[in-house]
Order: C-alpha cells, then structure tokens, then sequence
C-alpha cells in the first residue's frame, strides 16, 4: 500500500495495519503516550540522507526560514 502522508501512515500502524519507518519527530508524541512503539533493528544505526531545497528568490515564511535554520544548524559539514 501506498500512503502519501505521515499522519495516514501513523493512522494505518495504530489500526494494525503494518509496520513503517517513520522519522523520530513525527511520533514522538505518539510515543510518548503509548499510541505507537518503537521496534529496535538493524536499521537504528543508518542515517538516511536527505535533500531540503527552496528557491532564494521566493517569499519564505517565518516558519521555513526557522525549518532552513534548524536544518543548517544540525547537518554536518
């Protein structure tokens, strides 16, 4: 099954419907409250790499200037 959001992605796993790898800050409330648990694997090691992009020339709300600082400020360089 295909799921375009993480918040139907969520839904599907607390109706015990599958499994899914999700990133940590999208659950952590979900955790938090025993909704959903974390299942430990081989994968808890391996960083996914990921690519953020913006056009310069666009208006940026306040909220992505603050995701674009957040994001600049935890990427190892």
């Amino acid at each position: 099954m295909k799921v375009q959001s993480i918040e139907a992605v969520k839904k599907c796993v607390m109706k015990n419907l599958g499994l899914a790898i999700v990133p940590y800050y999208s659950v952590t409330e979900e955790l938090k409250n025993g909704a959903l648990i974390r299942i430990k694997t081989d994968l808890d090691d391996i960083t996914f790499n990921s690519v953020c992009l913006y056009n310069k020339n666009k208006w940026i709300s306040p909220q992505m200037e603050l995701a674009l600082k957040l994001i600049k400020s935890t990427v190892p360089r």
